[in-house]
């Protein structure tokens, strides 16, 4: 305690350095941590549910003839179901369908957003959530019942009355009224299953007037999930499943077909937190982590050894009266500690000051990453810190000898200083080099050709607007000077589409598995700008009982070789499986290959569009100019003219954009800890320059005397700097190809790596370092060599 309070009465005293101590540790750790807490976050997916070992997701493998679909998430209706009733060791079986963000409106007019799923009754036995109100079986096995969570009970009750009884409507489905039976915990953001309010699957029945609950084949939208007794795997499960599905599947039929369809278990576990796209985030991210972390460490130390000669003779003196080893190693972790204490304190106060920044640096709230368990793996790290702070420079300083209390102390420990230079710049060179990588590949991806006309897109949804509101709405939207054209569509190709087959005529053969994108209105394809390039595109002429459709070019090719069409697919006749008609549709032209869905998840894929006379449900508007004063225009028609809804344009480039947000927000992660990095090692450079034009101010001096310029100055003193970071940030460099190796492996479409992009990095940080030098050399250099001998 005695040491602590010496430690602290010396806090700011000349030559400690420990303001820059504070500030350096601190904002490493700020940024070390904060991603040691992310990584924890990200490997602790789904495992708040109790006896999540034993959950297993079902999923399929579908393969028509040479392209298969191994490991879809979604399954059909009846899968669930069938196994709890025809499959011993099956504990419980659910089955649940994600309807995605809804708007949602009390009586009150009162209107809230939130995350819509429909789930069964046996939902809660196999993903169970804490009920503070109601019963979760009964509720979900009532028609047009729903389950809140205890946050969106709050906003629909603020004063905290009971929500129990209370109706509201969904945006989509105006005039169904659904009613709240029970309020469940708050679903912690850790999951890949996250939802606000839970709806019967019977609601969809009882909305629609059709269900898809009890399909064994097709309409595979479904999430499923089985509990298994204790000791079963899911590799038990392998053969009581083939044999259910071979009960309720005619499998010799597919076969024949050119079509395979099997089903199988995933541990829980393994949908995302040990899923190889998220092992290979936490090893990246826990190696920034502790790059920086290293690097703080690494300065800190360096500088403490810098003070060893002004510091010498306060420990030789401490040794006259007496002290022991032991006690100069207390003294230095004391000081370590109280450094480290106001560093954390530091660092708190940053990342809750800058907390709006670190939480969309990483994508999750606060709250939600510092849990009491990743708080106790934070405080390890901070333990290993301080031992780390506390023991190399308590073994340097142990060892200085009492006969210094009667002379100088001339060791400044140059070579210690250079080896945790050394690392420090190692850890820059991987940083910045990986961040180059890393920033190309998202700048590849978001500013690639998907093979039509984005740029001044716009759009939204109407569901549950009526067809004659979404006409007359067009028709007033294009009306406005700003907008070039307006039509609507089923979906967009940035969503991915629907999977959807075409058959071989009068069977059920499967010929081609394509992305259908439904139903779109004549301007289509000129909106989208899109090139055809065969047939034609399609025309107002045309009504919706022509059946027409259009086709990629991928898909075009396929088909001609699959029926030896030779003259091409224009004006064929085509059975296709997922459109509810019997009738086939003609091919009266083909496009150019767009892109479907993500760029990192597969390439250019088959596609169609189909004609439709009708307003589909999605809104696409085309400005003469994109910005954000059109936008707000056209988002205020849209709001007067359907005052009850909440429906507002969605700038289709941000759609993109936020695709790949989870790439954006590693590169921005890397960001910050490679300029967080730089800047450490540079606080540590001027130090260790410092020290260097101290020791050797006298030889400045008389090589100045005897006609050195300021040039042979910086270059005395760069030179040996040169020499020990080259090799440091080639190191660095190394290091950063081989992450960025296994990083790129996740997409279908990458950068080339050439030796360009880390020779570039290299030559930056380099850079960076050598201006350094020579700013902090450069006064040295011109000082009047006469002063510098007097004052030694």
């Amino acid at each position: 305690m005695k040491n602590f309070y010496i430690s602290f009465r010396t806090l700011f005293k000349k030559g400690r350095h420990n303001d820059i101590k504070i500030l350096s540790l601190g904002v490493g750790l700020a940024m070390g941590l904060v991603l040691i807490a992310k990584v924890c976050f990200e490997l602790s997916y789904d495992n708040f549910y109790p006896e999540s070992d034993r959950i297993f997701a079902i999923q399929e493998n579908f393969s028509i003839g040479d392209k298969s679909n191994d490991g879809f998430p979604c399954v059909s209706g009846g899968v669930a179901p069938g196994m709890k009733a025809e499959i011993p060791g099956v504990v419980a079986a659910t089955r649940c369908e994600r309807t995605g963000e809804m708007v949602m409106k009390t009586p009150d007019n009162k209107k809230y957003t939130a995350i819509f799923m429909l789930a069964d009754s046996c939902f809660y036995d196999v993903l169970p959530r804490e009920m503070l109100v109601g019963n979760a079986r009964e509720t979900l096995s009532r028609p047009l019942y729903a389950l809140v969570s205890e946050e969106m009970a709050g906003k629909i009750n603020p004063d905290g009355a009971d929500v129990i009884g209370k109706t509201f409507e969904v945006q989509t489905f105006p005039g169904v009224q659904i009613t709240v039976g029970g309020v469940f915990k708050d679903v912690p953001k850790n999951t890949h299953l996250y939802y606000d309010v839970l709806v019967s699957l019977s609601t969809f029945k009882a909305i629609t007037g059709w269900s898809k609950d009890d399909q064994w084949l097709g309409g595979d939208s479904f999430n499923a999930y089985v509990l298994l007794q204790p000791g079963l795997s899911a590799d038990d499960m392998l053969q009581p499943m083939a044999e259910m599905l071979d009960r309720h599947v005619d499998s010799k039929k597919l076969k024949e077909q050119g079509m395979t369809y099997s089903i199988f278990l995933r541990p829980l576990g393994e949908l995302y937190a040990s899923s190889p796209a998220t092992k290979r985030m936490a090893v990246m991210l826990t190696a920034i982590a502790f790059a920086i972390l290293f690097a703080a460490l690494m300065n800190y130390v360096l500088l403490v050894i810098s003070s060893m000669v002004t510091r010498s003779k306060d420990v030789a003196i401490h040794k006259c009266y007496g002290a022991t080893g032991w006690n100069i190693t207390d003294m230095i972790f004391s000081e370590a500690f109280l450094n480290l204490l106001i560093s954390v304190v530091f660092s708190t106060l940053l990342v809750f000051g800058f907390r709006r920044i670190v939480e969309e640096l990483l994508g999750t709230s606060l709250s939600s990453l510092f849990t009491p368990d990743t708080l106790m793996i934070l405080l390890g790290v901070c333990v290993l810190v301080f031992l780390v702070a506390g023991l190399l420079p308590s073994q340097l300083f142990a060892r200085i000898p009492v006969a210094l209390v009667f002379r100088s102390y001339t060791n400044s420990r140059r070579s210690w200083k250079k080896a945790l230079l050394f690392i420090q710049f190692v850890a820059v060179g991987f940083l910045v080099c990986l961040l180059i990588v890393i920033g190309w590949q998202y700048s590849f991806m978001v500013n690639d050709n998907p093979g039509y006309s984005y740029e001044r897109l716009a759009f939204c949804n109407l569901e549950g607007v009526p067809q004659s509101s979404r006409k007359a709405l067009m028709d007033e939207i294009l009306k406005q000077g700003e907008v070039e054209d307006v039509t609507t569509c089923y979906e967009l190709p940035a969503f991915s589409g629907s999977g959807d087959i075409v058959y071989r005529p009068g069977s059920e053969d499967a010929v081609a598995h394509f992305r259908d994108l439904y139903g779109t209105n004549a301007n289509f394809v000129s909106l989208l700008e899109m090139k055809v390039i065969e047939g034609q595109a399609f025309d107002e002429s045309y009504s919706d009982s022509m059946q027409l459709v259009m086709v990629s070019r991928q898909m075009a090719t396929e088909l001609a070789n699959a029926f030896q069409w030779k003259d091409g697919v224009v004006g064929k006749k085509l059975d296709i499986g997922g459109h509810g008609t019997d009738d086939p549709f003609t091919v009266v032209g083909v496009y150019d290959d767009v892109r479907m869905g993500r760029i990192d998840q597969e390439g250019m894929v088959n596609s169609a569009i189909f004609f439709s006379k009708r307003a589909e449900q999605t809104l696409v508007v085309k400005f003469r100019e994109r910005n954000a004063e059109n936008l707000a225009h056209i988002n205020n028609v849209i709001k007067e003219f359907l005052p009850d809804r909440e429906i507002n344009l969605i700038d289709y480039r941000f759609s993109l954009t936020k695709l790949y947000d989870t790439s954006r927000i590693f590169r921005d992660s890397v960001m910050a800890g490679g300029i967080i990095t730089l800047i450490i090692a540079l606080i540590g450079l001027i130090g260790y320059i410092n020290d260097e034009t101290n020791r050797r101010g006298k030889e400045i001096a008389v090589r100045k005397i005897n006609g050195a310029t300021e040039r042979d100055i910086l270059r005395l003193i760069s030179s040996d700097i040169v020499w020990m970071a080259l090799p440091a940030i080639l190191i660095g460099a190394g290091a950063s190809w081989f992450a960025s190796e296994k990083w790129l492996q996740q997409f279908s479409e990458k950068i080339p790596m050439n030796a360009g992009l880390f020779l570039t990095g290299s030559v930056v940080v380099l850079a960076v370092i050598l201006l350094t030098v020579v700013y902090r050399t450069w006064m040295v250099a011109n000082a009047n060599p006469v002063l510098s001998l007097k004052s030694e």
